[in-house]
């Protein structure tokens, strides 16, 4: 999983801030690998903290990659890391086999729909809609975000997108973003 130095290092700093159960030797609230990637998808993990637990155990653990049956797909966009599913995952009343992770969240590739099709069916709307760019986004949790300091506060941020990126002509990404934006 590639991530974009800046929010590699906020996303450090909010690890902080992940609740730890005294008898869970992981450090996190809820045990990575028993998230499903089509919960993930489609926001319904509970917060940010939860999916950065998943996001930094994730990343480099071929036992995790192993656990979801993922297969890297060597991609041109330095921003997604890929990956072929063996078993396809269900979501948005669709199946693939490819799913791709944002600095922030993770996607389901899907071909043979439009960007716009699938953004009206999950109620999301319009950014960007121009001949070879789709992105939309619709606002799942947008709450108050303490970090513990008050260089940490911010809003604690969920969000469920529907894009496309040139990198990958005729798919459509749909799936989750989970972020923390600190104030100014």
């Amino acid at each position: 999983m590639k991530f974009h130095p800046a929010s590699l290092a906020l996303t450090l700093a909010f690890l902080l801030a992940v609740p730890v159960r005294a008898d869970d030797s992981s450090g996190y609230e809820v045990d990575p690998s028993s998230l499903t990637l089509a919960d993930i998808i489609a926001c319904k993990l509970e917060d940010v903290p939860t999916w950065n637990g998943f996001a930094f155990w994730f990343h480099d653990n071929a036992e995790a990659k192993r656990h979801y049956g993922m297969t890297a797909v060597k991609s041109s966009n330095p921003f997604l890391s890929e990956y072929r599913l063996a078993t396809p995952v269900a979501v948005f009343g669709r199946t693939t086999d490819r799913v791709a992770f944002s600095n922030s969240g993770l996607m389901a590739v899907f071909s043979e729909l439009t960007p716009q099709a699938l953004a009206k069916e999950l109620g999301i709307t319009p950014i960007i809609d121009a001949p070879g760019k789709y992105l939309g986004e619709r606002s799942i949790v947008e709450a108050p975000f303490d970090g513990g300091s008050p260089a940490f506060q911010g809003t604690s941020r969920i969000s469920l997108n529907v894009s496309t990126v040139t990198t990958h002509p005729g798919k459509v990404l749909a799936g989750c973003s989970y972020r923390i934006d600190i104030k100014d």
